[in-house]
């Protein structure tokens, strides 16, 4: 998945916050794994494989600081759009991709 995506994904769904980073939000969870720095996006979804991988520099969603229980936007990608008809809208938007 491309890295453009990812970050395109959340402030579309979530709104774009132009002052603040991903860097300094509590859903970014940040760990080594085999003496590699990992950084995942507990909104975004925190998966075994380099598709989740966060960056810290990215411009912060709108999900800043606020605590998430809906299902991973990456899971949400993946399906889309078949499952999106299925699912809840994401803050009041009517799909992902609509």
């Amino acid at each position: 998945m491309a890295e453009k995506r990812k970050i395109e994904a959340m402030h579309q769904n979530f709104g774009v916050l132009p002052d603040k980073r991903c860097e300094e939000c509590s859903n970014l969870i940040q760990g080594k794994y085999h003496g590699i720095h990992l950084r995942k996006c507990t909104v975004y979804g925190a998966t075994h494989s380099a598709a989740s991988d966060w960056r810290k520099k990215y411009v912060a969603c709108g999900m800043y600081n606020t605590e998430y229980t809906g299902r991973p936007i990456i899971e949400l990608l993946k399906c889309a759009p078949k499952c999106m008809d299925n699912e809840r809208p994401i803050d009041g938007r009517e799909s992902l991709y609509g």
